[in-house]
């Protein structure tokens, strides 16, 4: 009996395998590391989910590149609004918080509930849309999106870094 994962399934256990390392590594981090922590999970999430959304997107057969490109550009918009308006609030309000912290921390500590809560939601969409069989469109552009927004967002945690002291 040959037992494979589909790619995607595979791609979703490492993330929660990720996760849940997250969680339970018993060390502690200075809020200068968790801040490098968060972008870089940020970052990540986002460039993978950027990848998975641009490469879905592009090996499609379609009769019509001009309907492909609108796709992309959909997409790229929605993401990058996203992440401006709406993610990097969010990374923001984490950032602060993690400065407000004068003790070591737990990697959990990264992001707040709040935000955990949200990356669970983010998966369990990507999962459903695996699971339901979603169009390859309609995947594609979710990914792209969303790996746009969350990249987008990320850039916020560069930010107090790449200041002038």
């Amino acid at each position: 009996m040959d037992f494979t994962l589909d790619p995607a399934w595979q791609r979703l256990l490492w993330m929660v395998g990720i996760l849940a390392l997250i969680f339970v590594v018993p060390v502690r981090l200075q809020p200068a590391q968790l801040k490098k922590l968060a972008f870089l999970l940020w970052a990540a999430g986002g460039l993978v989910l950027l990848s998975l959304g641009w490469g879905r997107l592009f090996t499609l057969q379609v009769s019509d590149s001009n309907l492909l490109w609108f796709y992309v550009a959909i997409a790229l918009a929605l993401g990058a609004a996203k992440g401006r308006f709406v993610l990097r609030k969010t990374s923001q309000r984490n950032l602060d918080r993690i400065h407000s912290m004068s003790e070591p921390q737990r990697p959990a500590q990264v992001y707040s509930l709040r935000s955990w809560i949200m990356i669970g939601l983010m998966l369990g969409i990507s999962a459903s849309l695996t699971l339901f069989n979603a169009d390859p469109v309609i995947r594609g552009v979710v990914n792209l999106a969303v790996g746009v927004a969350l990249l987008t967002s990320s850039l916020a945690y560069l930010k107090p870094s790449l200041a002038p002291n």
